[in-house]
């Protein structure tokens, strides 16, 4: 996982990008993936993202930030013209729906806000300063209206345990019975924290059947 967020590859005509994505939409998107194999390309979803392009003297290699609604992106351009806050501290900061970011800033909600990853009170103060009053249709936005923080470590969990599904896969095994049996191996070894050693785990209890 990017220290900014997750990220995908999205493949446009033949050349692949990666292309970070905020927490808060990590949920819907695996949601629209459902149980496809991504190791397949012919099972590989396809979405649609409206992608911010951001790229600076101080930062050449461009950031590609996905939203899977334009309000979404919109939302993130007028938040990363607040002073302080670039597009890498911007979606690190996006663990909850823009809806409810909006509603913080219209309401001068500042609790909310310095729950915020890197989000200080003074950060927050002039987040509300800038954007008051400028936010009004993203308040009204009907997204997901994720309220709760997305919980990062759970969320690397998950993403741990479906590339060890697929690594397993990736070695001849059907993918519902390497699904099986990672899931099999981490509730065995809740301790098993990486890719290789759920890989290895499950490796192993194969070999000793």
């Amino acid at each position: 996982m990017d220290v900014s967020g997750p990220s995908v590859e999205v493949d446009v005509a033949g050349i692949r990008y990666e292309v970070l994505v905020p927490l808060f939409a990590w949920p819907e998107l695996q949601a629209l993936a459902g149980d496809a194999d991504l190791a397949d390309a012919t099972q590989q979803p396809d979405l649609g993202l409206h992608i911010h392009y951001s790229a600076s003297a101080n930062q050449p290699v461009p950031v590609l930030v996905g939203f899977l609604r334009r309000a979404e992106r919109d939302f993130f351009r007028k938040f990363t013209t607040v002073e302080g806050i670039g597009p890498a501290k911007g979606v690190r900061a996006l663990n909850v729906s823009v809806s409810t970011i909006a509603r913080a800033v219209e309401q001068e909600d500042r609790a909310t806000l310095t729950r915020l990853p890197g989000i200080g009170p003074r950060a927050a103060d002039k987040i509300i300063a800038s954007l008051r009053g400028k936010l009004i249709a993203e308040a009204a936005l009907q997204d997901g209206a994720i309220a709760q923080p997305i919980d990062a470590a759970r969320l690397e969990q998950s993403r741990v345990i479906e590339d060890a599904v697929e690594a397993v896969a990736a070695l001849g095994y059907p993918r519902t019975q390497a699904k099986q049996w990672v899931e099999e191996a981490r509730a065995a070894d809740p301790s098993l924290a990486t890719v290789e050693d759920l890989t290895i785990a499950v490796l192993r209890r194969r070999d000793s059947r």
